[in-house]
């Protein structure tokens, strides 16, 4: 064993190393050594100190590391048989502390300036520190030399007296030295693990553009025909993220035209829809329908990814609502008709509700051509207030108005 100073030489550590212990379970050693290292400082300086692993690292350069900074070290070299050596480097605040304690010189240490003495002392505890590493480590008689001879694992302690003075010593070790295991990854489980597990998303059914007027004039057992949609589809919406993706028609869900109550019901929608003119008419918004918070197994959403045909029985089972700009405006089941879903109602929410979407929409009323002699007229339109009519068994005639003739509202007041 012989001891070397390094003059004028800054050492520095980093955590952000190109390690080799992704695959390494060094927790075990970790623990060992600290405890080992504890023990050697107390029993040879005969001192009372608290020891804590700062940081390792395998960079065969110290002086390219990040943690440790402008710190000048001893470095003693421990010769192994056959084998490569163990270093052991004491930082100059440690020797300060320690050999201040020994020697009682109370002045200060200077690193290019030890005595043989001095230099004595500090390889006599690095010898001493060896020796107690010995325990944890792979014995000598036992080692080959491998490529794993040629990686290093550097230690940096820090060690911190009753004083409160604190100081840093490094000890580098060959990784074929220390008997630790490699970590194997199993993969335990895969995604056919998962295929039954729930998650929760929200499904769209399709949309349709409807006037103020029929909105306010829904009521229960209406029929709501989504004209944007296909009975072959849905949307998957989770977040911002849609997806449309293709389920099988449940058959259950189609409307028979040719039950007289179904068909009478379509027939008095027709009606509402052809409803003499009012300002309301002009006014058009989207309504959305969408089932909330539906439970899908991962199975199913992972067939959505894929492009599969889904069948969601189960979901279809689940009431669907009628959303106007996020504010829910009815609830009922889901139907088909002709390919296309439509919602029967069974319950409209309370009319505060559409009159808050009411006073979000502006009305704007379509202009009106102008003429030399539709001025009055333009003025009695714009001043005649809404009027709620009640549908009609049968269409409104419209009168025939010739382009002589000017368009009289009054002719149709009540």
């Amino acid at each position: 064993m012989w001891g070397f100073i390094a003059k004028k030489r800054v050492f520095t550590l980093s955590v952000k190393n190109k390690n080799i212990f992704n695959n390494l379970d060094l927790s075990k050693f970790y623990e060992d050594i600290t405890n080992v290292v504890a023990s050697a400082v107390e029993k040879f300086w005969e001192q009372d100190v608290k020891v804590t692993l700062r940081a390792i690292n395998d960079f065969r350069e110290l002086r390219d590391e990040k943690l440790v900074e402008n710190i000048n070290f001893f470095s003693s070299l421990i010769k192994v048989e056959k084998h490569k050596p163990i270093t052991v480097r004491l930082s100059s605040d440690f020797i300060q502390n320690f050999l201040d304690i020994t020697l009682k010189k109370n002045e200060k240490f200077l690193l290019s300036s030890l005595t043989s003495l001095e230099i004595k002392i500090l390889n006599t505890f690095c010898e001493f520190l060896y020796k107690r590493l010995r325990n944890i480590l792979i014995p000598e008689k036992n080692l080959k030399l491998t490529e794993n001879s040629e990686k290093n694992i550097n230690f940096l302690f820090l060690l911190k007296l009753k004083n409160e003075t604190v100081s840093e010593f490094m000890i580098t070790i060959p990784l074929d030295r220390i008997n630790i295991k490699t970590l194997q990854k199993v993969k335990t489980f895969n995604d056919e693990d998962f295929r039954s597990s729930q998650t929760t998303v929200r499904i769209k059914a399709g949309s349709s553009k409807i006037t103020l007027e029929e909105l306010n004039n829904l009521s229960k057992e209406d029929i709501v025909l989504l004209e944007n949609s296909d009975s072959s589809k849905l949307i998957l919406i989770s977040g911002d993220y849609e997806k449309k993706f293709n389920v099988k028609v449940n058959p259950s869900l189609v409307l028979n035209l040719d039950n007289k109550e179904d068909g009478e019901n379509i027939d008095n929608i027709n009606d509402e829809v052809i409803m003499e003119k009012n300002l309301w008419d002009d006014i058009q918004i989207e309504i959305n329908a969408e089932f909330e918070k539906v439970k899908m197994t991962i199975g199913e959403l992972k067939q959505i990814t894929q492009g599969q045909i889904v069948d969601l029985g189960s979901v279809f089972d689940n009431e669907i609502s009628l959303f106007v700009e996020d504010k829910k405006v009815a609830k009922g089941e889901l139907i088909i008709i002709n390919d296309r879903y439509a919602v029967r109602l069974n319950e409209v929410l309370s009319s505060k509700t559409k009159e808050d979407i009411e006073t979000q929409v502006k009305v704007q009323p379509k202009p009106v051509q102008k003429s030399s002699s539709d001025v009055s007229s333009k003025e009695v339109v714009s001043n005649r207030p809404a009027q709620k009519i009640p549908p009609r068994q049968g269409p409104v005639p419209k009168p025939k108005v010739s382009e002589d003739e000017q368009f009289d509202y009054s002719d149709f007041e009540k």
